[in-house]
């Protein structure tokens, strides 16, 4: 897990690699959902947030090591 960790720093301290992530924050993060959207869609974004967050995990912990 560490190799993975230390991966995602490296990819993600490049310039593209920044302008990446935060394109993805945007497309999941700071996405708000119609108040008719149905259960379907809201797991589906949930789902999305959680990788997000997954990688800015992977990223952090990559940084402590």
């Amino acid at each position: 897990m560490k190799e993975v960790q230390h991966a995602m720093v490296r990819l993600m301290n490049t310039a593209d690699g920044k302008k990446v992530l935060e394109h993805l924050k945007s497309r999941t993060l700071n996405r708000i959902l119609a108040p008719d959207a149905t259960t379907q869609e809201l797991w589906y974004l949930e789902g999305q947030r959680a990788m997000i967050a997954y990688l800015d995990n992977l990223i952090e912990q990559g940084k402590k090591e």
